[in-house]
């Protein structure tokens, strides 16, 4: 079966569901997130795999937001925050993180909350997280990074199988990530249940 097919499918699954199971458990990851990014008024941002529009209210509403998510279920969960909270600078697409439309540089700020580690091909989706952003903009990921305990690492390949299945990763390293995408690491907090996840402030720093 197709990966993108598959993931697509899986969040499509978890659309109905998925604020009643990780609403208040990523809740502190998305918050540290947001403010670790200082979005300006004037600035344009991109979240990618928006998901059910969970950090959409917490971005201020004089900056033009841009969401988008391989998921249409999803999608229309966060169609309806986006009506009932009227968040007019809010735009939604449906649109693979993998292969995005947008032109190089057409953003100042993006974020990328509990999406890297579920893509098929999580070093595509930085690579074209650093193409669409300008030069010198900030990047912030929030997501679960390889332990570098060696002990958690082992058990983390050991359920690695299991966790693709419904929908994520457990393996992917970070340092490696962010040199081969020339990512300056500015800021990284531990976040949400037993410090396990991480909210990671990097610097574009590709030539201009």
């Amino acid at each position: 079966m197709d990966n993108h097919y598959s993931i697509e499918k899986i969040y499509d699954r978890w659309g109905k569901f998925y604020d009643i199971f990780f609403k208040k458990i990523f809740s502190e990851g998305r918050n540290v997130g947001v403010e670790l990014l200082q979005l300006k008024s004037d600035e344009k941002l991109l979240e990618v795999g928006v998901g059910t529009g969970l950090s959409l209210p917490l971005y201020p509403n004089t900056s033009e937001i841009i969401g988008i998510d391989i998921s249409s279920k999803m999608l229309e969960k966060a169609e309806e925050k986006v009506r009932d909270l009227h968040l007019e600078n809010v735009t939604l697409s449906v649109m693979n993180a993998q292969e995005m439309k947008f032109p190089d540089n057409s953003f100042d700020c993006v974020t990328a909350c509990y999406v890297v580690s579920a893509a098929p091909d999580p070093q595509k989706v930085v690579s074209e997280i650093c193409r669409v952003c300008k030069p010198n903009g900030r990047i912030v990921f929030i997501n679960h990074f390889k332990s570098q305990n060696f002990f958690l690492a082992k058990f983390e390949e050991l359920i690695n199988g299991a966790c693709k299945k419904i929908g994520w990763e457990t393996t992917l390293d970070l340092d490696p990530l962010l040199k081969s995408n020339n990512l300056s690491l500015i800021a990284q907090e531990r976040v949400n249940v037993f410090n396990y996840w991480k909210a990671v402030l990097c610097l574009n720093s590709k030539k201009k």
